[in-house]
């Protein structure tokens, strides 16, 4: 399930309103659990919310904000190291590009949100 399908999910089930880019995947499936379990475990689900939310990241996960960005609309991404593994590579269908295992400055679509989001294409 990607991120931001998760957030909505906690939302639907208790109403919080989280930033998908401030967990991991792993951290919002556990967020999820306690939210479905309602009011009776809203307290350990704001707890755990805010413990997380200030976590150490994977170091190969860059959370700098004094790196330069990708001019405004792009990006640079690549096809995980699953992906490239395989030979594998994606087609932007909305401009054609080609993402594959070198990084490449590509518009910020919604296919490379997407990709993004389920970890199909990692962000350098």
């Amino acid at each position: 399930m990607a991120k931001q399908d998760t957030v909505n999910d906690i939302k639907a089930a208790n109403g919080a309103e989280l930033n998908p880019d401030e967990y991991t995947q792993k951290e919002l499936d556990t967020l999820l659990a306690l939210a479905q379990d309602g009011d009776a475990r809203r307290t350990e689900f704001d707890t755990q919310a805010a413990s997380l939310k200030g976590s150490t990241r994977p170091s190969n996960t860059n959370t700098t904000t004094t790196e330069p960005k990708a001019p405004a609309g792009k990006v640079s991404v690549r096809v995980n190291d699953t992906i490239a593994a395989y030979g594998g590579e994606f087609t932007d269908p909305d401009n054609g590009q080609v993402i594959g295992k070198e990084a490449v400055s590509v518009p910020f679509t919604a296919f490379v949100r997407e990709k993004l989001r389920s970890d199909e294409l990692v962000e350098e």
